[in-house]
């Protein structure tokens, strides 16, 4: 909402004709509140990808106690926890910026304090929203990507030496591995904004400047890229995916010796159909496969 309205009113370049252009007041009233709204989101998706890790690092550390921790009621409450802390440690944003006599949008003098930019904006921004949240996701999916190798290579053994797989467990270590890739890629793609932060605030001359339009690119695929693992991953996520785009599509899947097929009835809601293997084979003297 703000960098498309910033753009198209740095290009008129008489203040008469700033002032009578709606897309020039479009941004400067959106940016009082939309502005620092967007810094406490940031900081907001930086610690519930912590969050997600941290769930998972107790999934695959302690999965008796997850079912006691890991509750409906304990997950809304860290993400009221995080809320209120991004909030609270973004509350000098809002008065960063205000409107002019003129109605223009103008830095506040808070926004031009010396000590605020280099303790707040760098030290505090560096430390609560790269080194901190970075260091605990790359240290406790080190330690996930580990867990689950074992896992998978005791659920092969398990399934050569007695043909039973658990469907719980498959579950698990499925929702582990999504949640791996997306905060290996959080951080990948978070990694380039990072570094051209330090950049820009040590370096005195001009350095690879096109660095900075590829992280924005960087940081526009890791927001595209959630839906996309969620699809891949979660067979409910995609089906309530199409429900919500009003895709009346057929869904096919193979979940094991299962298939899957959504079709839409008279009403248009989604109904699923199952067909499994064993239902196909029943008669056959041989039976399933079960792994």
């Amino acid at each position: 909402m703000i960098y498309p309205s910033m753009h198209q009113c740095s290009t008129i370049h008489e203040p008469s004709e700033r002032h009578k252009s709606y897309v020039c007041h479009f941004f400067w009233k959106v940016t009082v509140f939309i502005f620092p709204l967007s810094l406490v989101a940031q900081a907001g998706s930086v610690w519930t990808y912590v969050a997600v890790t941290v769930d998972r690092f107790i999934a695959v550390s302690f999965p008796i106690k997850r079912r006691v921790w890991s509750t409906r009621s304990n997950s809304l409450s860290v993400l009221v926890i995080i809320t209120v802390v991004c909030t609270l440690f973004k509350l000098p944003s809002f008065f960063e910026v205000r409107l002019d006599a003129n109605g223009e949008v103008v830095p506040t003098e808070l926004r031009k304090n010396e000590f605020y930019i280099e303790f707040y904006l760098f030290y505090l921004y560096v430390a609560f929203i790269q080194l901190i949240p970075w260091a605990i996701i790359i240290i406790l999916n080190a330690f996930i990507i580990h867990k689950v190798r074992l896992a998978y290579r005791a659920h092969e053994l398990m399934c050569h030496n007695s043909g039973k797989s658990s469907k719980r467990e498959d579950a698990e270590r499925k929702v582990t591995v999504m949640a791996t890739v997306m905060t290996m890629i959080f951080i990948i793609c978070n990694i380039p904004p990072g570094v051209n932060y330090l950049v820009d605030r040590y370096s005195k001359t001009e350095v690879y400047r096109q660095r900075i339009p590829l992280s924005n690119v960087l940081v526009c695929v890791n927001s595209a890229s959630n839906m996309m693992i969620y699809c891949v991953f979660n067979i409910r996520f995609r089906r309530a995916a199409m429900k919500l785009l009003g895709c009346p599509g057929i869904i096919s899947t193979r979940q094991g010796s299962v298939v899957t097929r959504l079709t839409n009835d008279g009403n248009g809601m989604l109904r699923s159909r199952f067909a499994t293997f064993e239902n196909l084979h029943s008669r056959s003297p041989e039976g399933p496969t079960p792994c």
